[in-house]
């Protein structure tokens, strides 16, 4: 997880402020420092960002609110506290926490719009956008049977367990607590913090309240209040100001502003090539069946009795094979392969027209002469095949003839011609 930038803000944009870096517990990487606001935002690269307010600007309340189904706290909060507040609900801008199951009422943080925009405003101008934003009281650590008090300036925060945290005035430390805690006070334990400038301050109005409680203890801030602050921050123990109209927007939220119509065009791009590739497949598919369609027609011709469906080429091949078989070494491919062994043994001569039948060839060739046509018909006949020379004449500068080729033992028709 990354470290933090936690930054305590000043009252005034003019006035410096405090910035500490944390990891991601919220322990402190080194000593806080104090300095201008642009000096702590050279730090900010690679770390989450946050910003305390003083506890005296975000007035820290709880409310009950209706819980329906479809409104968010948010948007009723304001109508809610609207009569507890003196001010202008427009001019004031309100953050929801966590609703007590054991109460039913609902924290809220309340802070003035201008002071918002003020601190966004800063915080903007030096290229810093927090991710939290809210008052010290909130960040004080919830001690159970214990009354947490920070001094800071003229501010005392207070946080007592499984209560409101509060804001007072500093200037009668004494009256503030009776009058905001009420009789509970003498039954209280007391832990302040203070840095060593506001307890010199402020230390003898502290000390008179050993009397008026059970018990005080004093423990001295020697960095400032952040190193307190700090873990309850990280682990999101507050309520975030950011809330409303001033909450983060996403760098997502704007990226996709910026790539919408580029998305957009790059989708519909995609939806017309998957379109295109369906119905391409779907031709595809159509021309596949007209094809096995013309290949079982075929097949039902050549094949007498064939369903033409199926694996049609194997079935070819075992009729084939079977034909073959049938007639020994005087079927079609025998005769074929005998009439090309013949035929290549002599130059010139060629095949122009070929039928098969009775298990024979009968063969028109062409030689360059009379003689290269006895020497085909020799070459059959030595191959073991009945051949006849039936016909022969000139044809141009070569010579022409028929020769009627069949098996050893089969009947010969020959017929002659001049």
């Amino acid at each position: 997880m990354a470290e933090w930038l936690i930054l305590q803000l000043a009252r005034g944009p003019e006035e410096r402020c405090g910035w500490m870096l944390a990891d991601e517990q919220g322990l402190p990487l080194g000593a806080p420092r104090v300095g201008a606001l642009a000096q702590a935002a050279g730090e900010a690269t690679g770390r989450r960002v946050a910003a305390v307010v003083a506890s005296s600007d975000v007035l820290m309340t709880e409310v009950e609110l209706p819980q329906k189904s479809g409104v968010r706290p948010q948007q009723i909060a304001p109508f809610a506290l609207e009569e507890q507040l003196a001010a202008d609900i427009e001019t004031l801008h309100f953050a929801v926490g966590a609703r007590d199951d054991h109460t039913g009422r609902t924290a809220v943080a309340v802070v003035t719009r201008a002071l918002m925009e003020q601190w966004l405003g800063a915080l903007t101008a030096e290229g810093l956008a927090p991710e939290v934003l809210c008052g010290e009281a909130s960040l004080l650590p919830d001690n159970p049977g214990h009354t947490i008090i920070m001094l800071d300036g003229d501010t005392l925060s207070v946080r007592r367990a499984g209560k409101t945290p509060l804001a007072l005035p500093a200037g009668d430390m004494a009256a503030a607590l009776e009058a905001s805690l009420g009789p509970e006070l003498s039954a209280d334990n007391l832990i302040i913090y203070a840095t060593p400038q506001d307890w010199h301050k402020h230390s003898n109005e502290a000390e008179a309240l050993r009397s008026r409680c059970a018990s005080v203890k004093v423990q001295l801030l020697n960095s400032g209040p952040l190193p307190l602050l700090a873990p309850q921050l990280v682990a999101g123990h507050c309520i975030n100001l950011l809330a409303g109209d001033f909450a983060p927007r996403t760098s997502f939220g704007g990226g996709w502003r910026r790539w919408r119509l580029a998305a957009l065009l790059a989708a519909s791009l995609f939806a017309v090539h998957v379109a295109g590739l369906s119905l391409e497949l779907v031709q595809q598919h159509r021309s596949e069946r007209a094809l096995d369609a013309a290949i079982g027609d075929v097949a039902r011709r050549a094949l007498p009795g064939d369903s033409g469906t199926g694996a049609v080429r194997s079935r070819v091949e075992q009729r084939l094979l079977a034909a073959q078989g049938q007639s020994g070494g005087s079927g079609l491919l025998a005769a074929l392969a005998a009439l090309a062994q013949a035929v290549s043994g002599v130059n010139g001569a060629s095949v122009q027209a070929l039928s098969f039948r009775e298990g024979g060839l009968d063969l028109k060739l062409q030689a360059s002469d009379a003689a290269s046509l006895e020497r085909v018909d020799q070459a059959l006949r030595n191959g073991g095949w009945q051949a006849e020379l039936t016909s022969g004449a000139a044809a141009g500068s070569a010579y022409e003839g028929r020769i009627q080729m069949r098996p050893t033992g089969a009947t010969t028709t020959v017929k002659h011609s001049r």
